[in-house]
């Protein structure tokens, strides 16, 4: 069996960005939902939450989309927004790309990603 081959990569972003990021995804799993189904409730391009999950890619929420969020998860807007308030403006999330193995046993082209580390960002 192959080892996975990790990857490091890091991203600066809004804390509160990544708090909402984090907020949606754990809504969307408690009601059973794929990343794919809440795009298309969102009447979204297909692939649009799994941009934004992945923090690697551009993609993030939008003022519009917590209203589109709100209803396609049938809770409120307030539901919608973190729970608590971030305690700083940008922070530098840390993740680890790492290959999934194909049952096979060979390194497979698609990848999880996995948040080992938020930490704020110095003020330059």
């Amino acid at each position: 069996m192959v080892a996975p081959e990790d990857e490091l990569i890091f991203v600066e972003i809004s804390q509160l960005d990544f708090m909402l990021i984090e907020r949606v995804k754990a809504l969307r799993i408690a009601s059973k939902m794929t990343q794919l189904q809440l795009t298309q409730k969102m009447k979204l391009a297909d692939g649009f939450i799994s941009k934004v999950e992945t923090f690697t890619e551009r993609a993030k929420y939008s003022i519009r989309h917590i209203n589109l969020l709100a209803s396609a998860l049938n809770c409120t807007i307030q539901d919608i927004l973190p729970l608590e308030q971030p305690k700083y403006d940008m922070v530098i999330v840390t993740l680890r790309r790492t290959n999934k193995i194909n049952k096979d046993g060979s390194l497979s082209q698609k990848k999880t990603t996995e948040v080992i580390k938020i930490e704020p960002k110095e003020k330059s």
